[in-house]
């Protein structure tokens, strides 16, 4: 840790941030070339609530996390810490919440054709974007408190 030590020090984010965005991405690849299975066998393609969860981190860890520290912008360390600390927990929901898209967990007695987004997907989704962006909030905060 640099600086403060509450702070990582840049390496340290560059390195967690590379991580999130090249997981995510491979990731990503993966789900799209899933459902072009699916539309080359006629069937309903979409993008899943869950997925929104990877794409939301990736964008967080280029654009602002790495771009701000590359580019020298000003409280770049504090922004590309709060970013990524939302992006590790938008990546950590991930998970459940494409497990309860494909009603691996939390489906209850849900059959049939699957919904866009399934009842708990939903909920996932939403419960890891509000913590995510609370997470954020007190990491990016905290050195002015």
């Amino acid at each position: 840790m640099g600086g403060s030590a509450l702070v990582p020090d840049n390496n340290t984010i560059v390195t967690v941030a590379s991580v999130i965005s090249g997981f995510g991405s491979t990731l990503l690849v993966f789900r799209i070339q899933r459902e072009l299975q699916m539309q080359s066998q006629s069937e309903l393609i979409w993008i899943p609530w869950a997925d929104w969860l990877l794409f939301a981190a990736v964008f967080l860890s280029l654009l602002v996390a790495l771009l701000p520290l590359l580019a020298g912008f000003p409280f770049a360390t504090r922004m590309a810490s709060a970013a990524c600390t939302v992006a590790i927990v938008l990546v950590a929901g991930y998970v459940p919440a494409i497990l309860a898209h494909y009603r691996l967990i939390f489906s209850g007695k849900r059959c049939g054709p699957r919904n866009n987004p399934e009842p708990s997907e939903r909920w996932l989704v939403l419960m890891f974007g509000v913590v995510g962006l609370a997470a954020g909030f007190y990491v990016g905060m905290r050195n002015l408190w």
